[in-house]
Parts: C-alpha cells; sequence; structure tokens
C-alpha cells in the first residue's frame, strides 16, 4: 500500500508529521511542497482540451501528479487562513482537475465530471483548528468533504484534540444561507473585485463589463490579475464602504489567488457582498462556498450584502450577443437593489440560482441527450480543433 503525505503548510513541523504517522500502519511517503512554488491554475483547461490529462505548467505540481494519482491514500496537511483552508493548499486542489474529464456526468441528480481513472486514492485532511471557531472548522470539513466527493474519494480526517485520531468523515449539507442579506442604507459607489484568473474568454469579466458599461464612474473594477496592486487594495479595503467580490466557481470555493488577497484583509466598517458564476447548471454546487463567505463577512466585520449564484455560466462567451443580453440582466438589476438598498435583493438572488438543483426535466433530457454526445459535444470540439480527441481518454500517470 502507497500512502503520500502532502505537506502543504509553508513551515512544517517534525512534531505534526511524526504524530501523523503514528497513526497508519505503513510508512509515508513525505513530499513537502508548501515552501515550493505552484502555479495557480489560470483555467486555460488545456489539461482537457489540448493535452488531456497533463498540466501546462511544468512546476512543483507537475512532480506530484503520478504520486496522488498511484497511491492508496493521499493526506493533505494545510494551513489556514481567514477561517478557510489557506491559498496554498487551494492551489494544490485547484491543480487537480488534469485527474478528471471535462465531460460530465449525472450523480445522484447533480452534475459531476467523469472519472479519467479507475480508481482515486483516499483523502485524508488534517488543519490546525487554532485559529478557527467551531462553525469555521465545520465549513472547512464540510468543504473538503464535498471536494473528495466529486474526487470520487473516500474522505477521512485527521483530528488533534487533544490525542490524535482518524475518523471517516460524513456527508452534511452546506450549512448556507444562515445569514440573511442586510440593508443598511443606498449606496453611491460600488468596489467589484474580478476574481478570474483567465488571461482571455472570461465569463467573470463579461458580467463586469455590463456592470461596467451600465453604472459607470458609480463602479470601479479592479481585477486580482494585477497583483502589485494587492497591497494598495488591501490597504483600501478599511474606507471601502461597499465591496463585491466576483468569481467563478473553482473546485467548489474561490480560486487560489482570490484566497490569496482575502487573507491580506483586515476587519474594518462597511459592507461585503459576493457574486458566484460557475459552469455546473445548479447553483447547489457552490453553496459549500457560500457558507464559507457568510464567515467571511462576520470575520471581517461587515454587513452582509449577500452571495448570488449563477449556474451555466461555460461559455457566456460564446452565445449571441441578444443571449449574453438575456443572461446578464439579472446581474444589472441585482447592482441596482445594492445602489438602491444597501444589500442584494432576496428575489434577485433567488431568480439568479432558479431552483438550485436539477429538474426532473433536465435530468431525463440529460439522460435522454447523453448517448447521442451532444451533452459533450462543447468538449469535444474543442478537443478536435486543437488535434487532441484522439488522446481525450489517455491516463498519462
Amino acid at each position: 500500500m502507497m500512502i503520500t503525505l502532502f505537506d502543504l503548510r509553508k513551515n512544517p513541523d517534525p512534531e505534526t508529521i511524526a504524530a501523523i504517522a503514528s497513526l497508519y500502519d505503513e510508512q509515508l511517503h513525505y513530499k513537502p511542497i508548501g515552501a515550493a512554488t505552484i502555479k495557480a491554475c489560470v483555467g486555460c483547461w488545456s489539461c482537457w482540451v489540448k493535452t488531456p490529462g497533463r498540466c501546462v505548467f511544468k512546476d512543483a505540481m507537475a512532480e506530484c501528479y503520478s504520486d496522488y494519482v498511484n497511491s492508496d491514500k493521499v493526506i493533505l496537511v494545510m494551513d489556514t487562513a481567514q477561517g478557510f483552508i489557506n491559498h496554498q493548499a487551494k492551489v494544490f486542489i485547484d491543480r487537480t482537475i488534469p485527474h478528471y474529464h471535462p465531460y460530465i456526468e449525472i450523480v445522484d441528480g447533480e452534475c459531476h465530471h467523469k472519472a479519467r481513472y479507475e480508481r482515486y486514492p483516499e483523502m485524508h485532511f488534517y488543519f490546525d483548528e487554532q485559529l478557527l471557531n467551531q462553525e469555521e472548522s465545520q465549513v472547512i470539513e464540510d468543504y473538503l468533504y464535498r471536494t473528495a466527493y466529486h474526487f470520487q474519494s473516500k474522505a477521512y480526517r485527521i483530528h488533534k484534540n487533544p490525542t490524535w485520531t482518524l475518523k471517516e468523515m460524513e456527508p452534511r449539507k452546506a450549512s448556507n444561507k444562515v445569514l440573511k442579506p442586510n440593508a443598511t442604507e443606498p449606496v453611491s459607489k460600488l468596489i467589484l473585485y474580478n476574481g478570474s484568473p483567465r488571461l482571455s474568454g472570461s465569463n467573470t469579466a463579461i458580467i463586469l463589463e455590463a456592470i461596467s458599461d451600465t453604472f459607470g464612474a458609480n463602479v470601479e473594477i479592479r481585477d486580482l490579475k494585477q497583483k502589485q496592486m494587492w497591497a494598495q487594495w488591501a490597504s483600501d479595503f478599511a474606507q471601502d464602504q461597499a465591496v463585491i467580490f466576483v468569481l467563478p466557481l473553482y473546485v467548489h470555493a474561490m480560486p487560489s489567488h482570490v484566497m490569496a488577497f482575502m487573507e491580506m484583509l483586515q476587519p474594518s466598517k462597511g459592507s461585503l457582498g459576493f457574486i458566484v458564476q460557475q459552469g455546473f447548471p445548479e447553483s447547489s454546487q457552490s453553496y459549500y462556498l457560500e457558507a464559507y463567505f457568510e464567515k467571511l463577512s462576520q470575520r471581517l466585520q461587515r454587513n452582509y450584502m449577500g452571495t448570488a449564484i449563477k449556474g451555466s455560466g461555460e461559455g457566456l462567451h460564446l452565445q449571441p450577443k441578444k443571449e449574453q443580453a438575456k443572461f446578464l440582466a439579472p446581474f444589472l438589476e441585482l447592482i441596482q437593489s445594492v445602489f438602491d438598498h444597501g444589500c442584494m435583493s432576496a428575489e434577485i438572488i433567488e431568480k439568479l440560482a432558479g431552483k438550485g438543483h436539477l429538474s426532473n426535466g433536465m435530468l431525463f433530457l440529460f439522460k435522454l441527450l447523453s448517448p447521442t454526445g451532444l451533452i459533450q459535444s462543447y468538449w469535444d470540439q474543442q478537443l478536435k480543433q486543437n488535434n487532441a480527441f484522439a488522446q481525450r481518454f489517455d491516463k498519462p500517470y
């Protein structure tokens, strides 16, 4: 049996590793990579449509893929920050996407990515709870379980309380929608952060462009790809009265570079809201992130403006202008509600989210169309354009 421990912490300590190793009968294959340079996923999807199963980046993460896939168990030892796993841990999780197909299948009534390999290792998680309250710890555990579930792995958590134990994690519904959007007073200026890591073809950027065109000087858009501005923007956050992060869903949470910026923020007065767009049609895929964003608002001592979730965002840049306008209209209504009332309209949030889960009609349609190949044609077309269609089922590791 092969057990690989990926130490994702910036400052590993041998005591913790020894304590974790004592829980297993087999010797652990130890890989300390927390201090290594691992590039953040940029959503280029090269690992899906150009070099199936292989990430375009050749960095320390590239050396982990084979060990990950060929292990029976993987242990992820992580730091936390701002009430969540920190950005180094999120980078690692985001970069495991090449192990799965872009193709979609329905599992228990929701969309999942199809497996590239016949089997995947169990996922064992350890994170230090010292800087977390009980609710934050549960939000992290729920998120990690959800990730392992989609990765087709059993999930276990390593506890230190005070004795070291290993326990299988249980499924739980996301503890989202605990906080209700809280109206304060009309907003005159709104700061919007673009949380997409994509260099081009960003669906988030299309949403923000429509908002900018509609509201003009009343909104300021800051692109988090401009890392040289982070220190200034983090300082400005204390004076920014109304802030909304607009971002795509990456492996059930924010892209890692968004988390890195959020780690820099300090508690201050003002309001904070979030808009999440995702490729999966059912908005419930983002509930685990919504649960964290509610806790983040509390941690930063900010008035919570709400979290809006919109599915079926992938491919927005390919749609005709008329269809784009239809997709974008509720976002413009949502921003107007913030200007008018100081928070996001609950009715418009519900409108954007839809039913949350796939309807029986959609499930039937998916089952009907799956044998025809139409469901997967979006990805097949790109694979063919890149002369990679014949390699689409490759298992490089």
